[in-house]
């Protein structure tokens, strides 16, 4: 009986590091969201998958010089404000954070979240809140990416033990649209289906 709650014991801290771990890097921000198959909702902690990416990335290795290395990368938006790259290399796990771009007829620019009114397109368009509008380009360290996949995952917070803990509160959504508010979401919702009408 010991034995068995020793084991317990070990496990929910295992399971409690694993899951605080992930969690630390996502904050708080509120998403209104329209989903593939047309329905409206919103979510306040959320990762958004963008995609699987063979990137070139130079990295620095102990006793090494940098150099560059063939990498196989997931890219995630989260919540947070900023898209997170997490893969594997020949030479082991490696990480970066892309940053966004938005591509027009003016050329192209970095942009930041805060500078966002929604993304649509199924993640390839971007509105800013200036009204500029424009492809969405993901730089990572130089490679330019578009977005592959538009697949958010809900997270919520939950007491575990006495703490607040957030935790995977939904299946996978694959989105269209998104904003971060509803009168963004509403302009989103428009020229998502202006795409449709051309």
């Amino acid at each position: 009986m010991l034995n068995n709650r020793r084991i317990l014991f070990v496990l929910s801290i295992i399971a409690f590091s694993v899951t605080a771990c992930f969690a630390r890097n996502i904050l708080q921000k509120k998403m209104f969201y329209l989903s593939s198959d047309n329905k409206q909702g919103q979510a306040l902690y959320w990762v958004v998958y963008l995609g699987n990416y063979d990137c070139k990335l130079t990295r620095k290795f102990p006793g090494e010089q940098p150099q560059p290395i063939d990498a196989s990368m997931n890219f995630q938006y989260i919540s947070s404000g900023y898209i997170e790259g997490n893969g594997y290399s020949a030479k082991g796990k490696v990480d970066c954070l892309p940053t966004m771009m938005i591509s027009n007829a003016n050329g192209e620019r970095q942009i930041t979240s805060d500078s966002i009114d929604f993304i649509y397109d199924y993640g390839q368009k971007v509105q800013l809140l200036n009204g500029e509008n424009g492809e969405l380009i993901i730089n990572a360290e130089g490679e330019k990416k578009l977005a592959k996949k538009f697949l958010m995952r809900e997270y919520k917070l939950t007491e575990y033990f006495g703490e607040q803990i957030l935790k995977e509160g939904s299946t996978e959504t694959p989105l269209a649209a998104f904003a971060y508010s509803k009168e963004g979401l509403a302009r989103a919702v428009k020229a998502q289906a202006a795409l449709g009408n051309n």
